[in-house]
């Protein structure tokens, strides 16, 4: 039935308005959530404990459990600094997953200046991934997904 569901709203097509995010809460049914929206998610992402997150378009999710809204999430965006000669704006991306998995933010930046004006992502774009339990042992060396993927030299 979930999956009927899901196929359902991802075959919905419309413009979501910001309003109907802005109506959301946890313990909708994903039938309200389509309603709400206006439409399917754009995309979605299923996890093994059977929940799934779905997107709509880059600045908004929901995260379902069992037909059931359990969190969303949207894009923020900040200022890091704004001075007459250089403006850093600061974009995280909406990211939703279960518990006990690790989530990569998903960012962008912006920086103005007086020569033009710069897009892109220096941060990490990987999808959730399932956290490793804590080590035993202390003196053991981390595992290979928990180093980091660039050194700073």
């Amino acid at each position: 039935m979930r999956t009927v569901l899901l196929v359902a709203a991802l075959a919905a097509s419309g413009c979501a308005g910001p309003g109907g995010f802005q109506k959301l809460y946890p313990g909708m049914t994903s039938r309200e959530v389509v309603e709400a929206m206006g439409q399917g998610p754009t995309r979605a992402h299923e996890f093994p404990d059977r929940s799934s997150a779905w997107y709509y378009g880059d600045d908004q999710c929901v995260l379902m459990r069992e037909d059931k809204l359990v969190a969303k999430s949207t894009t923020r965006e900040r200022t890091a600094v704004d001075t007459p000669i250089v403006s850093i704006r600061d974009t995280a991306k909406a990211v939703c997953a279960p518990e006990g998995y690790a989530t990569e933010t998903r960012g962008e930046q912006r920086i103005d200046t007086p020569f033009g004006s710069f897009k892109g992502s220096l941060g990490s774009t990987k999808a959730p991934r399932k956290t490793a339990p804590p080590a035993e042992n202390s003196d053991a060396a981390p595992s290979a997904d928990t180093q980091p993927d660039d050194h700073p030299y």
